[in-house]
């Protein structure tokens, strides 16, 4: 296979830059309107169907066994209902471009998780991209930004990101399929599910029949499929075959800027100096664990992902899906 054009490469990085760091907001648009659980329902629901018929025409389907429909599952429930889900309810609440940055902790989680899972420290540079990222989420979340009267949203935003990174270990072992457009697809499909019936069970399914759509959010949704989903995935998967996983590993810390900028541009967010300083050690943390990942040539680099992401394994990032 040849190269391919730098043009196409600038395209696909623009793709999970942008569509990755403007799902946030896509979200916070949606849930005003839609239900947080319903708007997760759709965005796997719809997002799931389209991949499989993409799938299905190019012939790319290949049937799974029920344990790796198990496993994925699982996955999809901790990804998509325990992250997903919980974040898109504190979005109500919190800014997109705060939801963001603390969604960043999902590197930090990832690399203690596998460090502990496969009793490996973790080099040098990745405790200090630690303890640099812990210190500007902990900045986020002090006393002093919790006497907003949101402590519990940002420790939820926390614990979500815990759930994503779980859930990508989760999905990263074990039986899959060799495809991760597939394994997506799989783990959209089954936690979508799981999402609808616990939204449809809960008291929030009683107001699914009575929502308005309003046109900014159902744009939002058709974006956050769309954009968010399958062309964010494309871009990804493709990427992660053409580039280095360092290099693709960037959106990382890229996604949370375009937030934070995009929320400012709307008035969505306010940029005082704390959230300034944290912003700047939480993508400092990421980019020295990025550049250890690569460095040593650890799996942490492509396990990096936020959860409006799309996977070179299953499940590590939809982003997003975010």
């Amino acid at each position: 296979m040849g190269r391919p054009a730098t043009s196409s490469v600038a395209a696909a990085f623009a793709a999970i830059y942008v569509f990755w760091g403007t799902t946030f907001l896509a979200i916070r648009w949606a849930v005003a309107d839609v239900p947080p659980l319903l708007t997760i329902a759709i965005r796997c629901m719809a997002g799931g169907a389209l991949l499989l018929l993409w799938l299905r025409v190019r012939g790319g389907w290949v049937p799974s066994s029920p344990r790796a429909w198990a496993r994925a599952t699982v996955a999809g429930t901790l990804l998509f209902l325990g992250c997903h889900s919980v974040m898109a309810s504190v979005e109500q609440r919190v800014s997109s471009g705060e939801t963001a940055l603390l969604m960043t902790a999902i590197p930090l989680w990832l690399v203690l998780l596998d460090s502990l899972r496969r009793r490996v420290a973790p080099p040098p540079l990745v405790v200090v991209g630690l303890l640099v990222g812990a210190g500007g989420v902990a900045l986020l979340t002090g006393s002093a930004a919790l006497s907003g009267g949101r402590a519990g949203d940002r420790i939820a935003l926390v614990l979500c990101a815990l759930a994503w990174a779980v859930g990508s270990l989760v999905a990263r072992d074990g039986e899959r399929p060799a495809s991760a457009v597939q394994a997506t697809a799989m783990q959209l499909l089954s936690g979508g599910a799981v999402v609808t019936a616990v939204g449809a069970l809960s008291s929030e399914g009683a107001r699914w029949a009575t929502v308005h759509l309003t046109a900014r959010a159902g744009w939002s949704l058709v974006f956050l499929v769309v954009c968010g989903t399958v062309l964010g995935m494309a871009s990804y998967t493709w990427l992660l075959r053409v580039t280095s996983p360092a290099a693709v590993g960037t959106y990382a810390f890229v996604n949370p800027v375009i937030a934070l900028l995009l929320g400012r541009a709307v008035g969505d967010d306010q940029l005082g100096p704390r959230t300034v300083a944290a912003a700047a050690l939480v993508v400092a943390g990421v980019v020295l664990i990025q550049r250890a990942g690569a460095g040593s040539r650890t799996r942490i680099a492509r396990d990096a992902s936020l959860p409006n992401s799309g996977p070179d394994r299953p499940a590590l990032g939809i982003r997003g899906l975010n």
